[in-house]
């Protein structure tokens, strides 16, 4: 019997040590999400494309020995069940040399994301489902994970706040150093 305690109690802690796992790593990245200018379109925007099921960012290499750059990184729930996070790396050489997707979790049953900010004509913050062809990162992202009825596992919300803010649409006045 104590056995069967023990080895119930060591199943239960690599789990929670996956899930802590993950919610870092996601942290890591997300956080230092790069707002990089598009000008493909009227007005600009920044290159982050966030839905409900999943998002795409640029964020600097996860290695810190990688060469500089920035990378292409890609959150999403696989057909399987796998949460994914694929990464395309060295994008000045080979922007579609594809990077080992990393699996964070198997056996998820959804994944909802959620964007928090002002988006125009609206004043005021809210929670959005999506966040695409913005001037700006959103304030912050709420990421759940959803396990199948039977799973145990728990995933607290995860919110990440991105450290960088720009607005895409701003030009500079060289005399003021600000806006116009």
């Amino acid at each position: 019997a104590g056995r069967r305690v023990w080895e119930k109690a060591d199943t239960a802690n690599a789990q929670g040590e996956t899930i802590s796992g993950a919610q870092m790593l996601l942290r890591e990245r997300i956080e230092r999400a790069y707002p990089a200018t598009r000008y493909d379109k009227i007005p600009t925007y920044s290159d982050f494309f966030g839905a409900a099921n999943g998002v795409n960012f640029l964020s600097p290499p996860r290695d810190i020995h990688a060469p500089s750059g920035l990378v292409r990184y890609t959150l999403a729930l696989a057909p399987n069940g796998d949460l994914v996070l694929s990464a395309l790396s060295d994008l000045a050489v080979d922007p579609k040399a594809p990077g080992e997707p990393l699996v964070l979790l198997h056996n998820v049953q959804q994944l909802d994301i959620a964007y928090f900010g002002v988006t125009p004509p609206d004043k005021d913050p809210a929670w959005h489902e999506n966040w695409q062809f913005r001037q700006t990162l959103p304030m912050l992202m709420r990421v759940r994970v959803q396990f199948p009825p039977e799973d145990t596992r728990a995933w607290p919300d995860l919110l990440i706040k991105p450290f960088a803010m720009v607005d895409s649409m701003c030009v500079l006045t060289v005399m003021t150093g600000k806006c116009r």
